[in-house]
């Protein structure tokens, strides 16, 4: 009777063990963004690694889910867990992830790079473990930071109502001629563009995001056109248009509302000009990103945006106003210029 009641004893314990065990919660973040092979990142991999890691993601392993805090609050299932896009990483959609294991006190995330020519494509996102203290200390940082920045991205947009960095030319009629672009399904979209450029299909590594709807070189529903001026050439200052088939509606107004960076200078319609502000480490302020200019058009079922953006990161000797002031005309000029003809 002794041994029987012992094991029952040594049952309801490993029960309660395993029970414990599962319900037990671990604490992590990001420690670090390296390739497989060890070769350092280079030129645009480089930044957007640096991008990723400054999403400082935190997460609590609850059973088989994972609880983020940062960048924001979400869940994964471990057992669904098969893309990046899962871990709100966006405009990535060539990040391949093919593997992630948990290794004691490190948990790693595989990718492929589909985007990088180097001969490594494996890259691996590791995330170590960490006190439930400091967890919390790093959460309460974070929460503090972002007000901060907050705070001062206010400021600035407040700063450039009374004080206007972008000097914006009065618009001037061109000459103009008809151009043919195709869409992916075939779509034939017409436009009246100005007579001094030339549209050509893009083969360059671009992507952008407008509203819900992804365009982009590795993007369904895309195709993209670089505008081609004979006498001026602003590389990838320049406009573009960008052609999206995707089923998702455009309002320009939804669009405004959920760019809590972009600041409008001027609006008419379905035609914007302002800025994209963020925030610069470095200096710990706020700063103008880029001057940009965005135009929609819908053709049938086809999404049409037409847009330039002079990025800072682009302009020698920043800041310099009047360069991007120079630029930003040029593409609102063509812009303007650009209108769907009517068939």
């Amino acid at each position: 009777m002794k041994k029987i009641n012992a094991t029952i004893i040594i049952l309801f314990s490993l029960i309660s063990l395993g029970c414990n065990s599962q319900n037990k919660e671990t604490y992590w973040r990001i420690e670090t963004i390296y390739r497989a092979d060890k070769k350092p990142f280079i030129g645009l991999t480089a930044a957007n690694m640096d991008e990723i890691a400054d999403y400082n993601f935190h997460f609590i392993k609850k059973n088989d889910t994972l609880h983020f805090d940062l960048p924001e609050k979400f869940q994964v299932d471990i057992k669904n867990f098969k893309r990046l896009k899962q871990m709100k990483i966006v405009n990535k959609d060539y990040y391949e992830m093919y593997d992630l294991e948990f290794s004691g006190d490190k948990f790693l995330v595989k990718f492929k790079d589909n985007a990088t020519n180097s001969d490594s494509k494996n890259t691996i996102i590791e995330f170590k473990a960490i006190t439930k203290e400091e967890y919390a200390k790093d959460i309460a940082k974070e929460i503090a930071y972002q007000k901060d920045i907050t705070s001062k991205m206010d400021a600035l947009k407040l700063d450039l109502e009374k004080h206007p960095q972008i000097v914006l030319n009065p618009t001037k009629k061109m000459p103009t001629k008809v151009d043919s672009l195709i869409a992916n399904t075939g779509e034939e979209i017409l436009l009246y563009t100005p007579a001094n450029i030339q549209l050509k299909e893009s083969g360059d590594l671009k992507n952008e995001v407008f509203g819900n709807i992804k365009v982009g070189t590795f993007k369904d529903h895309s195709m993209i056109y670089d505008v081609v001026h004979e006498g001026e050439d602003y590389g990838l200052k320049q406009l573009t248009i960008w052609l999206s088939t995707d089923s998702s509606a455009f309002n320009i107004d939804d669009f405004l509302a959920k760019k809590l960076n972009t600041y409008t200078f001027k609006r008419e319609k379905n035609s914007i000009v302002g800025y994209d502000i963020g925030f610069d480490e470095e200096t710990n302020q706020a700063v103008i990103n880029s001057f940009f200019t965005l135009k929609y058009i819908k053709s049938g079922d086809t999404h049409v945006f037409i847009y330039g953006d002079v990025n800072r990161s682009k302009i020698k000797n920043y800041p310099n106003a009047t360069e991007m002031n120079k630029i930003l005309n040029f593409n609102y000029q063509l812009s303007e210029n650009i209108t769907l003809k009517n068939n």
